[in-house]
């Protein structure tokens, strides 16, 4: 099954659609969102009526539980009846992290944490708005390993290793990115890769009061 991961949307329907469109050439199964549909954009209704009519799977972020938009009650409801995580055998998809402690996993001694306290191999979060991908193999003590990628290039992942995939954003970016972006998990291949697809994006003035 090919999986495509979203996250943090905040509003940006056009950047959602840019990134719907492209997860239907890559010939993705099914699409799994990982919370933080609102606050940031002007088009926070258009972006939830999507997720939900579409049925497409989402996890309870931060901004679903605490946020300014006005949404409809229908609406309202939806987003308080998503869940923190879907957990499918050994791979949990969730918004922060996995760890009782909801800790941004942000640094590898956070990473390391994760790795530390639960027992997934793979672990899909989003809310740092940059992506990156953690390895719990590492010859540091109370560190993890960081590993490149390049955007459009499948990433393999070893059978003897866990990860962290921290997917990056729909909506806004922490790291001078100028797209919207995404991830494909392929569970036959044992594969991440990230992409990065032209559409509109949202001011990182955003960023300086939304977590």
């Amino acid at each position: 099954m090919r999986t495509a991961l979203i996250a943090d949307i905040h509003g940006n329907f056009g950047g959602l659609l840019a990134v719907i469109a492209d997860i239907g050439f890559q010939q993705c199964d099914r699409v799994v969102c990982l919370g933080d549909l609102v606050n940031g954009g002007e088009e926070n209704i258009a972006v939830v009526r999507y997720i939900r009519e579409n049925r497409i799977p989402c996890m309870m972020g931060n901004h679903e539980e605490i946020n300014n938009a006005q949404l409809p009650p229908d609406l309202c409801m939806f987003m308080a009846s998503l869940p923190e995580d879907i957990i499918e055998g050994d791979v949990i998809f969730t918004h922060i992290s996995p760890r009782p402690k909801r800790q941004k996993i942000n640094s590898a001694v956070e990473a390391w944490n994760v790795f530390d306290e639960t027992r997934y191999r793979l672990a899909f979060v989003g809310h740092t708005h940059y992506p990156v991908i953690f390895g719990e193999k590492t010859p540091e003590p109370v560190s993890a390993t960081e590993y490149p990628f390049e955007y459009g290039v499948p990433f393999r992942l070893a059978s003897d290793d866990r990860y962290i995939i921290v997917v990056a954003p729909v909506g806004y970016s922490r790291d001078g990115c100028d797209k919207p972006r995404y991830a494909i998990y392929d569970n036959r291949c044992g594969t991440v890769e990230m992409r990065a697809v032209p559409g509109p994006l949202l001011s990182i003035d955003y960023a300086t009061t939304n977590e």
